[in-house]
């Protein structure tokens, strides 16, 4: 963890931070909190206490807890063994980000090796003149400006050999 620090560090302020990925840490939930949101799972532990103590120290916050799902489409790790299933996975962005997120969930079609699912955010890349406290009623007048940038279409993911070629080209990439 305190090569991620360095790294956020050396960002600085005047830029955004998105980070993804399996911090294998589990940090709870929790009501009027900056940095951990009310509807994430019940378990935290020591390694969650130190990612949490990061995004405080950085203005930073853990998504997944911010957005009321099933618990289904929350847990990102699972071992069916043993019937176990956990919020290990994040998205983590600042708390003053220009970004406007609008859903983090797990993405059931898509497992990341053998039992990690897929995490997905939708995201409004809000451009031109942008305020971080703007109203949600102004998001309106960039959605047709978005309607320029790229789309992507993960609901093909759903398809079993869309899936497959994915799997195959990202571990090719990866390896």
């Amino acid at each position: 963890m305190g090569k991620l620090n360095e790294v956020i560090v050396e960002i600085g302020n005047s830029r955004e931070i998105l980070i993804a990925g399996d911090f294998n840490r589990r940090t709870g939930k929790k009501i009027n909190n900056l940095v951990v949101g009310p509807y994430g799972e019940e378990a935290i532990n020591d390694n969650g206490d130190r990612l949490i103590d990061i995004c405080e120290q950085n203005s930073l916050k853990i998504l997944n807890g911010y957005f009321q799902q099933k618990r289904i489409c929350q847990y990102t790790w699972h071992q069916d063994t043993q019937e176990l299933r956990s919020i290990i996975d994040y998205i983590i962005a600042r708390q003053t980000s220009g970004l406007k997120f609008q859903d983090v969930r797990m993405f059931r079609g898509m497992t990341v090796g053998s039992d990690h699912y897929l995490v997905s955010a939708k995201i409004l890349f809000l451009y031109g003149e942008n305020n971080a406290n703007e109203s949600k009623e102004n998001i309106t007048d960039y959605a047709v400006k978005l309607s320029q940038s790229p789309l992507y279409n993960t609901d093909s993911l759903r398809d079993e050999s869309t899936s497959f070629l994915y799997k195959k080209r990202l571990d090719e990439k990866l390896g």
